[in-house]
């Protein structure tokens, strides 16, 4: 193992503990979260809204709350300082800031983040972006590095100085293609040991690299439950034991369709999908990321934008408690260590997740 799993592990590091499988919420920060719909009881990108959502989740006792990192497209709460504000009136999960490379000084960075991490009393994590909207990488202009492989040796230098910052005692000169910093120093104590965990979603090959490379959490979006998951974390691991000597976790997203029964579920599905369901919107969401048709065929493309609204193009968890609990044994059994959830009506989800789920899963040794 590296040296830094370890010491997290050795640290009683809440995201590296022995809990077989880890949670958390994702886009919390954001309207709608990663629906496109109309339906009521959505979260919001406001303060009331995100505040109440971690309350719960800080009350179900998960591990994590990931913000998304947006800048066009969606209202979205800034997530440096949603995570500081959060810091000051949660006690349990890590803290997450999604942030782009390009949109940050890696000095500033780290600056913040150790900022957070003392609020939090150790419980900040940073998510790299290295960038895959064009319309905001461009938003950066200079700051953002040309092509993709330049994108990520870009973030490889940044997150180098980061974690340096966060855990050198001696002021550092740094020279890089990107990056020049002399005399580079935090000037303020971390408290997480080693330093705040770091994730990334990297899916290309040069995504893969740096993401075990350099990361402590590696964030994958399976298309779908099944057992091509498990394979998918195999590679992540096998990549990062043998090139780079590392260990790291694998972390998943999944939408939660839940109701009180397995038909609740699907009633409920029908009503904020075909109902509800923002179907312009969910076309401009696919045209962002170059899908169209033709050259899609149509009953291909509808059901394409039937996952966007529905929860994005990942993983989806639907039916009554049980159905719920078993969607997650299997996402476990596949190897991963944490799934980060969201629900289309965000906090009647998060309560009645804790209230029906939780008891199941950990009934069955998840928890």
């Amino acid at each position: 193992m590296s040296d830094d799993f370890d010491l997290f592990r050795a640290s009683g590091h809440k995201l590296f503990s022995d809990r077989k499988l880890k949670l958390g919420t994702f886009c919390s920060n954001s309207d709608g979260g990663f629906i496109v719909s109309k339906v009521e009881g959505q979260i919001a990108a406001s303060w009331p809204s995100t505040l109440d959502a971690a309350k719960l989740a800080d009350a179900a006792g998960f591990e994590a709350i990931v913000p998304l990192g947006r800048w066009y497209g969606r209202h979205t709460l800034e997530s440096y300082t949603w995570a500081a504000a959060l810091a000051a009136v949660t006690e349990n999960p890590l803290l997450f800031s999604t942030s782009h490379v390009a949109s940050l000084h890696p000095v500033v960075a780290a600056k913040q983040g150790a900022t957070i991490d003392q609020i939090s009393g150790g419980r900040f994590a940073l998510n790299i972006v290295c960038g895959w909207m064009q319309s905001e990488i461009d938003l950066f202009g200079a700051s953002a590095a040309g092509t993709h492989v330049d994108r990520y040796a870009q973030a490889a230098e940044w997150v180098t100085i980061i974690k340096r910052l966060w855990t050198s005692p001696d002021p550092f000169d740094f020279t890089g293609e990107y990056y020049q910093v002399k005399g580079a120093a935090l000037n303020l104590n971390v408290t997480a040991r080693p330093r705040p965990p770091i994730m990334n979603a990297g899916v290309s090959e040069v995504g893969k690299r740096f993401a075990v490379a350099h990361c402590d959490m590696v964030f994958i979006a399976p298309k779908g439950i099944n057992e091509e998951i498990a394979a998918q974390v195999a590679d992540y691991r096998r990549l990062a034991r043998e090139e780079f000597g590392r260990e790291i976790q694998v972390w998943t997203y999944a939408s939660v369709i839940d109701g009180e029964t397995e038909q609740d579920a699907d009633d409920f599905y029908h009503y904020f999908v075909e109902e509800k369901g923002d179907w312009a919107q969910a076309e401009h969401h696919a045209r962002v990321r170059n899908v169209t048709s033709p050259p899609m065929p149509p009953e291909e493309y509808r059901r394409y934008l039937e996952k966007l609204i529905a929860g994005d193009t990942g993983c989806t968890l639907m039916g009554g408690p049980d159905q719920i609990a078993e969607g997650l044994a299997r996402l476990s059994s596949y190897g991963l260590d944490g799934v980060l959830l969201a629900w289309p009506q965000y906090h009647v989800g998060l309560e009645r997740f804790q209230r029906l789920v939780l008891p199941r899963i950990e009934r069955i040794g998840l928890r």
